[in-house]
């Protein structure tokens, strides 16, 4: 099994290159689990159903190293540059955050709490119940708010 891993490791190569990683790290993190996605797809494959292999383990590869960046992306703290040339309408100082006005509900709370986690906007609405556009809405009117709150305390 080891020999068809690394006689196939050019498949897995050219996979990670399609992400296009930005860092020797995270190339490495996507070749690892590349090599994973190929693993188990040699522990599927049947020769008779006439299929390249290389054919056949191109999805699994992908799957493995897609599910490598969301691993990254949820676990990885948000802590983004301080850079003035930032606009990002969610990424404040951590002083804004700690203003938050308490005239913000519940619902706005939770998803501005779900955001600062990492959360993306699709996985806050699932998580929320409600459909994406809502929860769109929601969160950026309580950016605004909080916006506004922290411009009059000023």
């Amino acid at each position: 099994m080891n020999d068809l891993i690394e006689e196939n490791m050019g498949l897995v190569i050219s996979v990670v290159n399609y992400f296009g990683p930005k860092t020797d790290a995270d190339r490495d993190d996507y070749t690892q689990a590349g090599r994973i996605g190929l693993w188990k797809a040699l522990k599927k494959y049947d020769i008779s159903r006439k299929c390249a292999l290389s054919t056949f383990a191109w999805n699994p590869i992908r799957w493995e190293i897609i599910k490598e960046i969301k691993k990254q992306k949820k676990g990885v703290s948000r802590s983004l540059p301080n850079d003035a040339n930032y606009t990002s309408s969610y990424y404040m100082e951590e002083d804004f955050w700690d203003k938050m006005p308490v005239i913000l509900n519940e619902e706005e709370k939770n998803l501005i709490d779900l955001r600062r986690m990492g959360y993306r906007l699709a996985e806050m609405a699932t998580l929320t119940g409600n459909k994406v556009p809502y929860v769109k809405r929601v969160f950026y009117n309580a950016i605004k708010r909080i916006k506004e709150a922290n411009n009059k305390s000023v």
